[in-house]
């Protein structure tokens, strides 16, 4: 199990078993688990559960916030290009995480900011280790995701 919880932001992992109790062609009994592990990552009411293509977007996100972090005194200058946004729209409201690159007096820093309809709905400014710490808890919860499982009957 992951758990999470740093500024309003949550990382959840956890996992149910299922058992499966079957006769096999020998009439023995035999016993089968499935894992089915359930990631859940919240950015205030925006929640992305289980969506691997999301999970992805927000974890590569940071990593090239991280890696322009550090790269920043180079000749191309100190300013990071980071601007990405995960939309969310279903018949009641629309919602959109964004990520975007600050920086103050030579400070960088990560603003993570969730909008309901068009109005703020939570805004956090994160620094370097943060980021870090964010990145380490989302990619340990993507690494737990297991594969839906599908039972073939076969023919004996």
């Amino acid at each position: 199990m992951v758990d999470f919880e740093f500024k309003e932001i949550r990382v959840n992992a956890t996992g149910e078993l299922e058992r499966y109790d079957y006769k096999d062609a020998g009439n023995r009994g035999q016993t089968r688990f499935n894992r089915n592990m359930v990631v859940t990552v919240g950015f205030w009411d925006f929640v992305i559960v289980n969506d691997l293509y999301e999970l992805a977007m927000v974890k590569s996100t940071l990593n090239y916030f991280m890696q322009a972090y550090w790269k920043r005194s180079s000749k191309a200058g100190s300013k990071i290009e980071l601007a990405t946004a995960l939309f969310h729209d279903d018949d009641f409201n629309s919602q959109a995480l964004n990520m975007i690159a600050r920086q103050k007096n030579n400070i960088q820093s990560l603003e993570v900011s969730v909008t309901d309809d068009g109005r703020p709905a939570g805004e956090v400014y994160l620094s370097a280790q943060e980021v870090i710490m964010l990145d380490i808890a989302i990619g340990k919860a993507i690494n737990l995701l297991s594969p839906d499982y599908k039972i073939i009957k076969g023919s004996l």
